[in-house]
């Protein structure tokens, strides 16, 4: 296999912030996209097909800077640049975190008028009849779903966010497929075998180009929850998503061949991780990269009055709890008064002696289940959240009901 071509170009400053931006922050952001992918064939690839650009939109938020989804300005970027490409139908399209609809993103996300300007239009994914493909070469399905609407796209441009990952590590190119996969199955494979489900899925779909957002990066407990790096000001490009996700990894002090999807993924012929084999063309990834802050996975002891009891389990329900309790933490609803959270039983269930630790009691994931039943069942103050993991947001909504936080619903 011939040697993989990653762009990075980089600015040192770029005026503005992904919520609160001008035209000249736009142009500048669209000349380092416009440098990024122009040697790399985009023009060719293009010209005269139908275009769909998939950034990750997870949760947009409108009000408040962010660096945990794709910046609108390099969105705004791509479906320019397309456009000056000769595309002949440029589509945006997304499926946010669960419990967000499509249009509801791209409500949130706020683009209309400059989807007029370039003639591009949304792709609501989660209205789009779903088929079910054969996948022999998967090693964990033998079949995936697929939203119809993807394959009526030509072209796909994969545009990811610069971020780590307290459950994969990072969120990258490979990561962002997620984004495909219809709501009702994304916590079906959300364990360790999330890594395994994603390199499957690149037998179905493999984007013509990835694009990682760098303007703004995210580190410490991201995806959601992490801090903002506002100043990295870097877009990675290749036509190979393992070489781009690769050199991302790096830029953020990860080393390639720590993060199983992209081992995987290279190991099967999907593209290159290893660095040397690698020609990458604009900045040199050591002039720009940093040592980010790494996500903290464990919940035990992380706050104030919230005893977290391990007893098994896998990273499905230590990111999900920790991701809730973050999130619960920054929203100011996670309470100081005295709570238990038992995690994983995959044992035999036994009585758990509870006189240390007073207060409302939570058996998180289907590992707990036997536990709940035979001892805490019919208890007002004991809680059994389902899921194998439990989706994290059903666990923030549960408690603020159980704390009797009332708050107004969110799109």
């Amino acid at each position: 296999m011939k040697r993989s071509r990653v762009h990075i170009a980089h600015k040192e400053v770029i005026p503005g912030t992904p919520n609160d931006y001008d035209e000249s922050s736009l142009n500048l952001i669209q000349d380092m996209v416009s440098e990024a992918v122009d040697g790399l064939d985009f023009s060719q690839m293009v010209k005269g097909r139908s275009v769909l650009i998939k950034p990750n939109l997870v949760r947009p938020d409108p009000h408040v800077p962010s660096a945990v989804t794709t910046d609108p300005r390099v969105i705004i970027a791509m479906m320019r640049h397309c456009l000056d490409s000769g595309a002949k139908t440029i589509g945006i399209g997304d499926k946010p975190g669960i419990g967000l609809s499509c249009r509801g993103g791209e409500e949130l996300l706020g683009l209309g008028k400059y989807y007029g300007e370039v003639g591009a239009h949304f792709v609501y994914f989660d209205e789009s009849e779903e088929v079910w493909e054969e996948n022999p070469p998967g090693r964990l399905c033998e079949s995936i779903p697929i939203p119809q609407v993807l394959r009526e796209y030509e072209v796909l441009i994969n545009l990811p966010k610069l971020k780590l990952h307290m459950h994969t590590g990072v969120s990258l190119g490979i990561k962002n497929l997620f984004g495909l996969i219809p709501e009702h199955f994304r916590m079906k494979h959300h364990r360790e075998d999330l890594h395994r489900f994603l390199v499957d899925y690149l037998y179905l779909v493999k984007p013509d180009m990835t694009i990682i957002d760098g303007i703004w990066a995210l580190e410490g407990q991201a995806p959601i929850c992490g801090t903002p790096v506002q100043d990295f000001n870097a877009i990675i490009a290749s036509a190979d998503i393992v070489a781009a996700d690769s050199i991302g990894a790096y830029l953020m002090g990860v080393e390639p061949d720590e993060i199983a999807m992209i081992r995987m993924a290279a190991q099967e012929g999907f593209g290159h991780a290893d660095l040397d084999q690698i020609e990458v063309t604009g900045v040199k990834p050591d002039e720009i990269r940093r040592h980010f802050k790494r996500p903290v996975l464990s919940s035990q002891n992380a706050y104030p009055g919230i005893d977290v009891i391990v007893k098994g389990g896998c990273v499905g329900c230590y990111s999900s709890l920790r991701h809730a309790l973050d999130r619960l933490h920054a929203a100011g609803h996670l309470q100081e008064d005295p709570q238990t959270i038992i995690v994983g039983m995959r044992h035999k269930a036994k009585e758990q002696n509870l006189s240390d630790h007073p207060g409302v009691l939570w058996c998180y994931g289907n590992c707990c289940v036997e536990q709940f039943i035979e001892y805490h069942e019919g208890d007002e103050n004991s809680h059994w959240l389902e899921g194998c993991p439990p989706h994290f947001m059903n666990f923030y909504r549960a408690y603020l009901e159980a704390m009797g936080i009332d708050v107004p619903e969110q799109k």
